[in-house]
């Protein structure tokens, strides 16, 4: 039964590759300024993104370029932030003070593949605010969509519902970390481009306010993601002893149980949403009961890989609150 098991497993995990669709994630691929000043388009500095309204995103690098549009990192007019993973990020206003009502900013790119009809993706990406920011608000989400969103006519927010939102009413005070937004999307199919800012408008917009001295909030965005989570052991093997993650969603720790036959070996390894290694563990012949702690790990999606000989391997999709 074990070995039934494990061919069928093999077949279905071919696709699960944990592959990031996301082109350019973290914004390191550089247009240089002697090509970007010319291009005359709505492109923003970095490869695969651009401006999606008439609003004004910005883009920062530690290779910036005075004498062009980027700004650099980490200390600029915005804040002081080192980019999360590299040496880039971009940033947008998702609020700003009367007179201005509903001004937004917004960025946008184009997926490597369309989503598949039915699949769950795991999606994410990571916020800090501004720290010259006087305001702090809990408005930023990610829209997929089929078509671009794009919309040069405007600068105010635009028409969508965001499937991947920071809830409602959950202000974000961070100006020192980068605070992970993450969710899971079930694809309607043909989802090629993504979207990111605020879509409320001001009056459905949980506002607070500190310190700086720039009238608007303003968010710091690196490390977007957008993974194929459907398949996965625990989704095969609904209620048996073997090849289960559990608890999952998980708060201090994570069980992973299973039971390989005799020359049967491998690895367990957490991923974060960009595909770095966090922790790995081998798995042997026999029965294997593996404790993984959770408890130093920021509330968000992960991905656990398992590898076992002469099979795909597995993606699995944790959850941790």
């Amino acid at each position: 039964m074990k070995k039934f098991l494990i061919i069928v497993l093999c077949f279905i995990a071919l696709n699960s590759n944990a592959q990031n669709l996301v082109i350019n994630p973290s914004f390191e691929n550089t247009i240089p300024c002697w090509i970007f000043i010319n291009l005359g388009t709505w492109q923003m500095q970095c490869t695969n993104w651009y401006s999606a309204s008439g609003g004004s995103p910005d883009y920062f690098s530690e290779t910036y370029d005075p004498f062009c549009y980027a700004l650099p990192v980490p200390d600029n007019n915005i804040g002081y932030q080192y980019a999360r993973t590299g040496v880039a990020y971009v940033g947008l206003s998702a609020f700003t003070s009367a007179p201005f009502t509903n001004y937004r900013e917004y960025i946008g790119g184009e997926l490597s593949d369309t989503l598949k009809q039915g699949h769950e993706y795991c999606v994410s990406f990571y916020v800090s605010v501004a720290n010259k920011s006087k305001y702090i608000v809990d408005g930023i989400g990610l829209y997929l969509s089929a078509d671009s969103t794009v919309d040069y006519s405007i600068d105010t927010n635009l028409s969508f519902v965001p499937q991947i939102e920071n809830p409602a009413g959950n202000i974000i005070y961070d100006t020192l970390n980068w605070v992970q937004i993450s969710g899971t999307y079930i694809a309607s199919g043909g989802e090629k481009y993504l979207t990111i800012g605020n879509f409320k408008a001001d009056s459905n917009t949980a506002i607070d306010s500190i310190s700086g001295p720039i009238i608007f909030s303003y968010f710091l965005i690196d490390d977007v993601s957008v993974i194929d989570c459907t398949v996965g052991i625990n989704e095969v093997n609904d209620n048996k002893d073997i090849g289960r993650l559990y608890p999952n969603p998980a708060n201090t720790v994570v069980y992973y149980h299973d039971n390989l036959g005799e020359n049967e070996n491998g690895v367990l390894t957490l991923l974060d949403m960009l595909g770095k290694q966090l922790k790995d563990y081998k798995l042997t012949k026999g029965n294997n009961l593996i404790s993984i702690p959770v408890f130093d790990l920021s509330k968000g999606i992960y991905i656990v890989k398992v590898e076992i000989m002469g099979c795909n391997s597995e993606i699995i999709k944790l959850v941790v609150n």
